[in-house]
């Protein structure tokens, strides 16, 4: 098997600086640093501030800090803590407490997010884990399980109105769902589980619906394969 990151040099940043982008094999940001153009690199790893004009390309991300994509951030594992905004995200495997934000969509294997989210797009994976500690939305959500869930911990540490917690979507679509704080148009699934805090407009399931005493169901209807 050719290794396509033969040949390419490292990029090690210390400080503030700035790169007009290019291609390389490790990456290793301390600091503040700008990309002026796109990046395509083998790891990536950031401690600190970073900005990509264009889009990045990366088989391994390690964030601890903030990361802004004007472009699509595409990854094989993203890992970390802090900040993220791109123009569109697509992962194999999204692992991230903080905060994150996609103008476009957001797609991944597997995604795990505890804190908050925000998805003007469509967010799509085969597992959903949100853990919210803060306000989230999401145009869609599709996927095969699918739990949002509100930070008993977080909730304790953070003072002041709960609601914020609140997950918001105009549909959510899979195989398992299990909802807490959400407020949605459609939740439609196989396996459909609505907690506390929901506020549903129209549920459709195919084999099981369970909806807390304290959870507002306006319209259920049972699809029969």
């Amino acid at each position: 098997m050719v290794n396509d990151f033969a040949g390419r040099s490292n990029l090690k940043v210390l400080g503030t600086s700035s790169s007009l982008g290019g291609f390389f094999q490790d990456v290793k940001i301390t600091g503040e640093c700008r990309f002026n153009g796109d990046v395509d690199c083998q790891s990536l790893s950031i401690t600190g501030e970073n900005e990509v004009s264009g889009s990045l390309k990366t088989e391994k991300l390690k964030l601890t800090g903030e990361l802004a994509v004007n472009g699509r951030l595409e990854a094989g594992t993203l890992r970390g803590q802090g900040d993220i905004k791109a123009g569109s995200l697509c992962a194999e495997q999204l692992k991230l407490s903080g905060s994150l934000e996609v103008s476009g969509n957001c797609e991944a294997e597997e995604l795990e997010l505890s804190g908050t989210l925000q998805v003007k797009g469509l967010l799509s994976a085969e597992k959903i884990q949100l853990k919210l500690y803060g306000p989230g939305s999401a145009a869609e959500v599709g996927g095969g399980t699918i739990t949002v869930k509100r930070s008993k911990t977080k909730a304790l540490l953070l003072p002041g109105n709960h609601t914020e917690m609140r997950f918001t979507a105009g549909l959510i679509e899979g195989d398992y769902i299990e909802l807490q704080n959400t407020h949605a148009d459609t939740v439609r699934g196989e396996k459909v589980i609505i907690g506390t805090g929901c506020v549903i407009q129209k549920v459709e399931y195919s084999s099981l619906l369970e909806i807390h005493k304290s959870a507002l169901v306006k319209q259920q209807l049972k699809i029969t394969k």
